[in-house]
């Protein structure tokens, strides 16, 4: 629809761009003629008006479906990131508990008792960084989630400003055009 705004916008543009240049090319008509050229010079005039107001709201839409477009695309990201996160904590929680499997059993192969001592030391340490990794890989994937949710709704809002912005430009052409004509 945008596409075909801005088409019939520039194309009325340009057809009346060329009536009026026939116009000024006959400039030496008689009185009667140049009445009938300044009254057709008026009509040409409003043609172009509305011609540039449908190019303005053509060019609104199209910048409207861009930034939509440009919206669903962060929001498809947003939803990787968080599937993305979810698959490094998931990782991530299996490397530590292979990681802490192997320290038990090189524990065990040394002779320790892994349920007292240095050995539950070690346990404790290893869950807590594990924790404290895994919390921090979640919260950076969510926070690049909502960064991917915050640039959409940015995306949206300039849809909707550009879309408002090329109503406003017809809109302040056609004022323009009932100002000349009277």
């Amino acid at each position: 629809m945008a596409t075909v705004m801005l088409s019939i916008g520039s194309g009325i543009s340009s057809a009346a761009t060329a009536v009026s240049g026939l116009f000024a090319a006959g400039g030496t008509a008689a009185a009667g003629g140049a009445a009938a050229a300044g009254a057709s010079a008026t009509t040409l005039s409003t043609a172009l008006s509305a011609g540039s107001a449908l190019a303005a709201i053509g060019q609104g839409v199209a910048a409207n479906k861009q930034a939509k477009t440009e919206a669903a695309f962060a929001r498809a990201e947003a939803v990787q990131e968080e599937a993305a996160g979810a698959a490094k904590a998931r990782d991530l929680a299996r490397e530590y508990a292979d990681l802490r499997s192997e320290q038990s059993v090189i524990q065990l192969g040394n002779g320790l008792d892994i349920g007292v001592g240095t050995p539950v030391n070690v346990a404790e340490a290893t869950k807590r960084q594990s924790e404290r990794n895994l919390s921090v890989t979640r919260e950076n994937s969510r926070n690049r989630a909502r960064m991917s949710r915050l640039r959409a709704r940015g995306l949206l809002s300039e849809g909707r400003a550009s879309l408002m912005g090329g109503f406003g430009k017809a809109a302040s052409i056609g004022l323009d055009a009932y100002k000349l004509a009277g």
